[in-house]
């Protein structure tokens, strides 16, 4: 069997939720200039990060929370971004 083929052992609910606690922590820590890394990445990296989070979820609270500091409504951003 090649690595194409080859199939993924399914995500447990116990990984899936350390994954977006990592995303969380990922995107809410300073990094190496101390800037944090939802302020360094484009909006349309965030909306895609957005829309994969689930509705509620503390990575979409994170990601509204930064738009709404930076001026805009979240629903704004994603709309600029829905290419």
């Amino acid at each position: 069997m090649n690595a194409k083929n080859a199939r993924r052992p399914k995500t447990t609910v116990a990984e899936a939720a350390l994954q977006r606690q990592a995303m969380v922590k990922f995107l809410t820590s300073p990094g190496r200039w101390g800037r944090r890394k939802i302020e360094t990445l484009g909006w349309k990296r965030l909306a895609a990060i957005y829309y994969a989070a689930r509705p509620g979820s503390a990575v979409r609270k994170a990601i509204n929370a930064e738009a709404r500091r930076c001026g805009y409504t979240p629903r704004t951003i994603l709309a600029f971004n829905t290419q």
